[in-house]
């Protein structure tokens, strides 16, 4: 309970005390105005004010004592609840029977504030929940009502919906676009919005858009006579139908006639599955070209010697410019600077890209070993001459390790690459014996032969000759060693060098001046005589007694008949042999017969 109800609930609490029980109802208080306890009670529950700045009660006299009970002190001011004294308790006997207080109590008067209730005037009410009202209002103004104007998209395109948003600090997020073909309108361009325009939003209002895709290309469209059309005809139609690639080429045609249709060209599709999306290139007649000039045709996908004819005919020199294609074939046109269907004056520069193919596109070949090399070089693709050029390296055997067209190069098919290949490090030997013996030339011309290759080896009989009987030919391999670039021996002592032989090795070698002892000479052998035959008269005389002599004395005989019907005649190196001669076995003998 509030303060300003203190004062009289002690006063009503201490009275029950002092008489002992006594219900608090049977109380009666003497005073001026004879108030009762029940009154006193209503005193205590109602609501009373006690301002800070209240009078202070004057200082009452000391209580006299009345049959046994002490005086309450007279009241001369309404007291504050936290400044009005304790009133002094009356003897129990006198509140316990109900009887009247003493006299001291008709000396203090007790008197009830009357606190009028607060009544709030209606006009300041209503002004006030106005107020209110107001207040809530501007702050949702302010803070939480849309008021972004939207615009009509409708017609406009998707590039003006993004500015949009930009400008006003719309969150993109919350944008979603749609998209469907439309035939009424053109690609990117709005077709409807769910926000009405001119309503309010905020810039976290979620938008859905749809937006055109355009004509749908799929759409198959009816194929006209072209050949009998128009320029303007086949113009309407394109636009009505809105073909994307459908395209009206113009050029002077001395045969047929203006806005007529020389030919057309339908690459995708058929006539008569012809949709919006298919691709069709037609040529339209300008008429014959004016005196003096030439019309240019479409030489792209022709030979240039196709080209060069036609220029000859028409006069009309030619700047050729060769190129590579991955599409066009070698030898054919790739572009042409003046378009089909201009005009250009007798004397005129025609320039045209040549295509000269597909280009081979060089890698970075170094690091390849053999099997990769091998593969790349088996690619259609790759179609270039590999010359390989063997070196010595550190890199393992067969890897490459130079070569002579830098990588992202752009070549012609057929061009020489030359490929430099590691084979590893220069062997010696394949056993520590492999040289001895042998001519140290041998020797000095496989060093040779490895620096060649970039070995950068050095050889020579620097350990000096001595005779030997093991190698007594002079210049034979006694022994050699090896050292590096620093003059250091190299593993495997004297007899013998590393596998495989540093860069700069150097082989050093002792070699034969002849043998330690001279060998006994060996008498040379008598020669045999060669073995002979003598020719008997009894030979000559018949064929086949020649032929008996040959045969028996193994000599070359050879029979050439001459139709003589006397004896044969027999010839040893174009001299007759006569009987009694004496030949060596194996001679060459003609007989003619």
């Amino acid at each position: 309970m509030n303060e300003k109800k203190d004062f009289l609930s002690s006063l009503a609490d201490e009275l029950d005390t002092k008489n002992e029980g006594a219900a608090k109802d049977d109380f009666e208080i003497y005073h001026a105005s004879s108030k009762s306890a029940a009154e006193l009670r209503n005193f205590k529950d109602q609501d009373y004010d006690f301002a800070e700045n209240s009078v202070q009660p004057k200082t009452a006299p000391k209580p006299t004592s009345m049959g046994g009970a002490s005086a309450t002190p007279k009241a001369t001011a309404t007291p504050t609840p936290k400044q009005a004294p304790k009133p002094t308790p009356q003897s129990a006997g006198s509140l316990r029977d109900g009887k009247k207080s003493p006299h001291s109590f008709q000396q203090e008067e007790l008197k009830k504030i009357d606190k009028k209730p607060f009544k709030l005037d209606p006009k300041i009410l209503i002004a006030g929940i106005i107020g209110l009202i107001a207040i809530i209002g501007l702050v949702w103004f302010f803070f939480f009502a849309p008021k972004i104007p939207m615009p009509d998209f409708v017609g406009k395109t998707i590039n003006d919906v993004g500015a949009w948003a930009k400008q006003n600090n719309i969150e993109t997020a919350g944008i979603i676009i749609n998209k469907e073909y439309s035939l009424e309108y053109d690609k990117d361009v709005i077709i409807s919005q769910d926000q009405k325009a001119g309503s309010k939003i905020k810039n976290d209002t979620a938008l859905t858009f749809v937006a055109s895709k355009g004509a749908d290309p799929d759409e198959v469209i009816a194929f006209p006579d072209l050949m009998n059309m128009t320029y303007s005809e086949i113009k309407d139609w394109i636009d009505t139908n809105k073909l994307q690639k459908t395209k009206i080429n113009t050029q002077y045609n001395t045969l047929v006639e203006k806005d007529l249709v020389i030919n057309y060209d339908l690459k995708t599709g058929t006539e008569s599955n012809f949709t919006r999306g298919s691709t069709l290139t037609i040529n339209i007649s300008k008429g014959p070209a004016p005196a003096g000039t030439v019309a240019i045709e479409n030489f792209v996908g022709k030979t240039y010697a196709e080209l060069e004819q036609w220029a000859n005919s028409k006069k009309i020199l030619l700047e050729k410019t060769e190129a590579y294609s991955d599409t066009v074939e070698t030898g054919k046109i790739i572009s042409q600077n003046i378009k089909v269907g201009e005009s250009l004056e007798e004397g005129g520069k025609l320039g045209v890209v040549v295509s000269k193919g597909k280009a081979v596109k060089i890698p970075n070949l170094v690091g390849y070993t053999k099997e990769m090399l091998d593969v790349w070089a088996a690619t259609p693709e790759n179609k270039v001459t590999i010359v390989k050029k063997e070196r010595y390296n550190s890199a393992p055997e067969g890897t490459v390790i130079g070569q002579s067209l830098a990588a992202g190069t752009q070549v012609d098919q057929g061009t020489v690459l030359e490929l430099t290949i590691s084979l590893y490090m220069p062997q010696l030997e394949t056993n520590s014996r492999a040289w001895y013996g042998k001519d140290y030339l041998e020797l000095i011309k496989w060093v040779d032969d490895a620096n060649g290759k970039g070995a950068s080896l050095a050889a020579g009989a620097w350990a000096g000759e001595e005779k030997s009987d093991t190698y007594p030919t002079p210049g034979q391999i006694i022994s050699y060693s090896c050292l590096d670039a620093s003059g250091n021996q190299l593993p495997y002592g004297a007899n013998g060098c590393a596998r495989p032989l540093p860069i700069d090795a150097k082989i050093s070698m002792k070699i034969s001046s002849g043998p330690a002892t001279q060998p006994t000479p060996t008498p040379s052998p008598t020669p045999t005589p060669p073995a002979t035959a003598v020719i008997n008269q009894t030979d000559l005389d018949t064929v086949e007694a020649m032929t008996t002599f040959c045969n028996s004395n193994g000599m070359a005989c050879t029979f050439e008949y001459k139709g003589l019907t006397t004896k044969p005649v027999v010839k040893s190196g174009g001299i007759t042999v006569i009987a009694g001669a004496t030949l060596v076995k194996g001679t060459e003998l003609t007989i003619q017969y």
